[in-house]
């Protein structure tokens, strides 16, 4: 059964739904302004929030390690970011289409468990990069 929460964080309300094994964040754009100051900080907070209200609706703990989460939602959100910045510089089909794509795929974002998710292992991978990735990501979100 499908659970569901508004977070309301520094002003901004982010929407999570909560299944067995996965969750689901909606409103992305709502959520790259709540991420655009103090990234990392924020970033642990919500995945904090998020793991504790999914074992207060599921039951059990979200198997998922919080770095790898915070990598996996950083992921999400500056793909779109940098598409949509590469759509608006050149402006050929194939670059718009692949654009389009990862912009369809990263405003999406789910962060589920490694039996459910094929791209777990990816990001628990990513995850051991957590500081060089974050000196990498832009300095702030528009």
């Amino acid at each position: 059964m499908q659970k569901e929460k508004t977070y309301e964080l520094s002003g901004h309300k982010l929407l999570v739904l909560f299944n067995d094994k996965i969750i689901q964040i909606q409103k992305p754009k709502t959520l790259k302004k709540f991420l655009s100051e103090d990234i990392d900080l924020r970033s642990e907070i919500l995945v904090n929030y998020i793991k504790q209200d999914y074992f207060n609706f599921i039951g059990k703990e979200l198997i998922i390690t919080n770095d790898s989460m915070i990598i996996e939602i950083w992921g999400h959100i500056f793909a779109s970011h940098f598409a949509k910045a590469m759509k608006n510089l050149i402006c050929l089909k194939l670059v718009e289409n692949a654009a389009d794509f990862i912009i369809k795929k990263s405003d999406y974002i789910d962060c589920g468990e490694s039996d459910i998710d094929l791209n777990r292992k990816f990001w628990d991978l990513l995850a051991n990069f957590k500081k060089p990735i974050i000196a990498f990501l832009p300095k702030s979100i528009k």
